[in-house]
């Protein structure tokens, strides 16, 4: 569902070479990226710095701007990973290293100028230029989730397939992850949410990049009866039993099931310091029974919409629990 992508500071050198039009065309590709992907920068920050100094040499316009305020945005939600290491030797160009690393990294696309010698394509990678971008593959897949997020029936993907496609490029370097589901709680962990929140929890300890770093927290409903305790104890279980995620602080919230206007939403989504993902049925979205996908619609939302959707459901909170 998210994509990373380096884009090469020359890219907006030629755009400014070449005129007005180049550089509405940066911006709309930047505006493309802006949706659903992660931009790959080096991790000293040069990348950062080589933008800012070029940009200087923009005309101070509105489009300008733009760029800047978009650049900004991406920071400031931490969707500039710096995955990338430099030859500080200079034996190699920032180029050669991108090129190297892009596989590890892992990239999605590299977005260049024309004309320049080129390493060896990497391997699964796509290379593409300003002029040739709208052209590319992949645009063609990144557009589509845009606009329609993806729609899944009972059985389309595996469960790992499920889970790496949705969720590995949007939480694989997340400091934070929210869980929010008030139904997971309410039906005391039951069925097909302890299944799936078994898998997930599984999976994530082989993705995260920096586990030790990460905190997991779960908001749920107020469980029936004597639930809560139950919950605590299953979802402790659990974690613990993923030896990946042994040293990752990991919480759950319980919000009140009695007035509606301080209950969670009904709305089930993934929320982390970088996006969010609204998923549609929520945390029993994978089938015990057959080891695949239930039916399910996981589309974008809002980061900042999300925060404060949870923020407003405060005043219904209970409890915390270490897990």
């Amino acid at each position: 569902m998210y994509f990373y992508v380096f884009l090469e500071p020359k890219v907006f050198e030629e755009a400014l070479a070449d005129g007005e039009d180049a550089m509405q065309s940066v911006s709309g590709i930047l505006e493309c990226f802006r949706q659903n992907c992660f931009l790959a920068v080096f991790e000293d920050g040069r990348w950062d710095s080589n933008i800012k100094e070029v940009l200087k040499d923009w005309p101070a316009t509105n489009l300008r701007m733009r760029i800047t305020k978009m650049l900004v945005h991406l920071k400031k939600q931490n969707r500039f990973l710096h995955c990338l290491r430099p030859d500080y030797g200079g034996a190699k160009s920032d180029l050669d290293c991108v090129f190297d690393q892009a596989v590890a990294a892992p990239l999605d696309l590299l977005l260049v100028v024309a004309g320049d010698d080129k390493p060896p394509k990497p391997g699964g990678v796509e290379i593409g230029t300003r002029r040739t971008y709208y052209d590319l593959a992949f645009e063609e897949t990144r557009s589509a989730l845009a606009v329609y997020g993806k729609t899944c029936s009972p059985g389309d993907m595996k469960e790992t397939e499920f889970l790496e496609f949705h969720f590995t490029k949007a939480l694989m370097f997340a400091r934070e992850i929210h869980i929010c589901d008030r139904v997971c709680g309410k039906k005391n962990l039951s069925d097909n949410f302890r299944y799936t929140i078994k898998r997930f929890i599984v999976w994530l300890g082989a993705t995260l990049a920096q586990p030790l770093t990460c905190k997991i927290v779960f908001h749920l409903g107020k469980p029936i009866g004597y639930g809560m305790d139950f919950v605590i104890e299953e979802l402790r279980s659990i974690k613990n039993s993923c030896r990946a995620l042994s040293g990752t602080a990991a919480e759950v919230h319980f919000y009140n099931e009695v007035s509606k206007e301080l209950n969670l939403p009904h709305q089930r989504f993934i929320l982390t310091d970088q996006i969010a993902l609204n998923v549609d049925r929520g945390l029993d979205f994978l089938d015990k029974s057959t080891h695949c996908c239930r039916d399910t619609y996981v589309n974008y939302q809002n980061a900042e919409e999300a925060r404060r959707l949870l923020d407003s459901c405060s005043s219904g909170y209970i409890s915390s629990h270490m897990i």
